[in-house]
């Protein structure tokens, strides 16, 4: 069946106008009900015509609860007469609908079942009786079209009158909230906190794919920045009350470089460095380095000629620039968190083939690389489960101690 000629699908309307009707009665009982009793407990909490530890102890627990108990029935006990208004407006014009569209539906197989037949079938000279009772049967189609088409009409009247009393229940409805709900300023910056948090867990795991797939300062120093801002507005939330401080302990370990501990065996410098590596994101080193590798990527652009060439001679320099060993570092930054010459770099200083043993750098060396292959491991758990799907099946998130502490 086509739809109406308002271009609605014709069918039934859904639900109980009894149960509308009732559940807005009650509604509007409830809330004169709590509007009742928060009078009541302000005379409590306000009377001095009583004494006693007990009417004291009363008077503590209820403190000013009343105030909103008293808002919410002042929105309740309005909001129950337009639904009772609604409902008996659906129980009106849903028999009526019903109807409506059972008509159309007969109206419709009557036409469907009707014969037709194509023009050039009409002018059949050698057989004039058969074209005229064609002719009779096109135009016996064309009239339980037209009769199917009143039928809808009818139907589109009665789903107005339906839609003009939904239309005035949300507005009646709207219009009450809109009186006794109002979001503060700081509840609106809940919200769009609560967003980016949630946007920038996003943009952390594709920069995090980025990091292993390409490597390098730039996305270091950009999952760094992602970093602090997670730990401030998780902070923030915190102080709203939006989060629990668990959420913030784990944030802040999460910013702890335990893998470098290691560095405070290094005296004063090394406690320095430790720091540094706490705040990545704010190290002038770490945006040297970034920006030492952007400036190269836009010489190699201008010798391209820009453009598209340029994109594509900039993207296969920074690619060289982090993997010399091709591959292999894809690998060892999946595996390990750092590509192949940084792994050899650490081997030569734990074997102390540079130092020797027992320096300061040694073992800051060896405790890194103790750390690396426990933490890698555990990373690659959680690699594999974000990119088969399976995020909340990550290790860190099962046990968000031990993720954060790695």
């Amino acid at each position: 069946m086509e739809r109406s000629p308002a271009g609605r699908h014709i069918e039934e309307l859904e639900g109980d106008g009894a149960t509308i009707t009732r559940r807005g009665r009650r509604i509007e009982s409830i809330g004169r009900q709590m509007v009742q009793s928060a009078d009541v407990l302000q005379d409590l909490v306000d009377g001095d015509d009583q004494r006693g530890k007990a009417i004291e102890k009363i008077r503590e627990i209820v403190g000013d609860t009343y105030v909103e108990l008293r808002r919410a029935g002042e929105m309740y006990e309005p909001t129950g007469p337009v639904l009772v208004d609604y409902g008996r407006a659906v129980s009106e014009v849903q028999p009526l609908i019903r109807t409506a569209v059972s008509a159309c539906r007969q109206a419709w197989a009557d036409y469907a079942a009707a014969p037709h037949h194509p023009t050039a079938l009409l002018s059949l000279e050698a057989f004039p009786d058969l074209a005229e009772s064609r002719q009779e049967d096109n135009e016996r189609k064309e009239e339980l079209y037209d009769d199917w088409v009143l039928e809808a009409r009818a139907f589109d009247r009665h789903y107005d009158t339906w839609e003009d009393a939904f239309d005035a229940a949300v507005t009646g409805i709207g219009d009450v909230l809109d009186g006794a709900i109002k979001d503060s300023f700081w509840d609106n910056v809940d919200g769009v906190v609560a967003v980016v948090l949630e946007v920038l867990g996003w943009v952390s795991l594709v920069i995090a794919i980025a990091g292993i797939i390409i490597g390098g300062p730039i996305f270091a120093l950009i999952g760094a920045v992602l970093g602090v801002a997670t730990l401030l507005l998780t902070a923030y939330q915190v102080l709203r009350d939006d989060a629990g401080m668990d959420k913030l302990i784990i944030a802040i370990v999460g910013v702890i470089p335990f893998g470098k501990v290691g560095k405070l065996f290094q005296g004063r410098t090394g406690l320095i460095s430790f720091g540094g590596d706490m705040v990545t994101a704010f190290r002038p080193s770490a945006w040297s380095a970034a920006g030492g590798q952007l400036r190269n990527m836009s010489i190699l652009s201008r010798f391209a000629g820009g453009g598209l060439n340029g994109a594509s001679a900039a993207f296969r320099g920074l690619w060289s620039m982090n993997n010399p060993a091709g591959a292999g570092d894809i690998m060892c930054r999946f595996m390990f968190g750092r590509n192949s010459a940084g792994l050899t770099d650490l081997a030569e200083t734990v074997g102390g083939s540079i130092n020797g043993w027992c320096t300061s750098s040694t073992l800051s060396a060896a405790w890194e690389g103790g750390y690396m292959m426990i933490s890698g491991a555990w990373g690659v758990g959680d690699k594999i489960a974000t990119w088969t799907g399976n995020k909340d099946q990550k290790p860190s998130s099962m046990f968000p101690w031990v993720g954060a502490l790695l």
